[in-house]
């Protein structure tokens, strides 16, 4: 289960803050108790603090959003693993926080209710209320992120492991990955078919920096014109994403499969290679309707304030 620290005040009154605390960027969104969006704010997710902490960072942002309205909850989502008590420990790609009690603190801080789940499940939560699975009983959402995140929904429950915590399905085994990943693999999903992997692809074609955050775009711009060795890139890009799709749609077989993150933009450019790989398993796999989502890069912050809603 998600932790919640217990509410001081069970005052239900203003308004719910949602975090997407992201390898790459933080992002916040204040909601209204009708599920309306009133004000979102993003910033570079430090690396780590010279001064201060984690959650005198994430308390800074959250004043600077709510403007000194009430606040009624708080959730956050973070790229995983979280553990049963609320902690992050994802020293690889959110060091800053890894460890930092920001649950317990933050309650502390603004007297209301604070939940913390995996990224994942918030992006997929978001999607299945106000995005491309609005109503679905069973959603496989998957994040091309800064790493892959998953997670099932089962009618609006996420499925968890024994210990309580969420599935790291981004970790699979897959052919043909670059480089090892910091998981351990030496072919790893994340590694294969997350959009920095994208982005190295992307910029190596173009002869630029691997860090060139811009090579994708212009890439994928190059491949609407018909470029030959921009369309192969994202053709090799789909078979990546695929080939551990099918893995999971093996395992969980749902109804609606949908990609979210940055990678899911350019969707249209590799969706006949991903359906392609994905006919030829035959019944071995549910052959779930794959769309990309139709949130921008605040869902996973909009999932996280429906999170405090959520009795999952």
């Amino acid at each position: 289960m998600p932790a919640t620290a217990p509410d001081p005040t069970g005052d239900p009154a203003g308004l719910v803050v949602g975090v997407d605390i992201g390898g790459t960027g933080t992002r916040f969104v204040a909601m209204d108790l009708e599920r309306k969006i009133l004000a979102r704010h993003a910033v570079p997710t430090p690396a780590r603090f010279t001064s201060g902490s984690a959650t005198d960072f994430l308390a800074g942002q959250i004043n600077f959003l709510v403007q000194g309205e009430p606040i009624a909850a708080i959730g956050i989502g973070a790229s995983g693993p979280v553990d049963s008590e609320g902690i992050i420990r994802n020293p690889d790609t959110l060091p800053a926080f890894t460890g930092e009690p920001v649950v317990s603190e933050l309650t502390t801080r603004f007297k209301t209710r604070v939940r913390i789940d995996n990224d994942a499940v918030c992006a997929a939560l978001a999607e299945q209320r106000v995005g491309a699975a609005a109503g679905s009983a069973s959603l496989l959402h998957i994040t091309l992120g800064t790493g892959i995140g998953s997670c099932l929904l089962l009618d609006g429950r996420p499925l968890r492991g024994a210990d309580g915590m969420h599935p790291e399905a981004g970790h699979i085994t897959v052919r043909h990955a670059p480089v090892a990943c910091y998981c351990g693999r030496d072919a790893c999903w994340e590694q294969a078919a997350s959009r920095q992997a994208l982005q190295r692809a992307a910029a190596a074609v173009l002869g630029r920096d691997p860090d060139d955050r811009n090579a994708v775009a212009d890439l994928a711009e190059n491949a609407t014109r018909g470029d030959a060795a921009a369309t192969r890139m994202f053709r090799e890009y789909g078979l990546a994403v695929a080939v551990g799709l099918g893995t999971l749609l093996a395992a969980y077989r749902p109804n609606t499969v949908i990609l979210g993150g940055s990678a899911a933009e350019h969707l249209n450019l590799y969706r006949e290679e991903i359906q392609s790989y994905l006919a030829g398993l035959g019944p071995w796999i549910h052959h779930a309707r794959l769309a990309a989502t139709h949130l921008d890069d605040f869902g996973g912050a909009i999932g996280a304030a429906h999170l405090t809603l959520a009795n999952i």
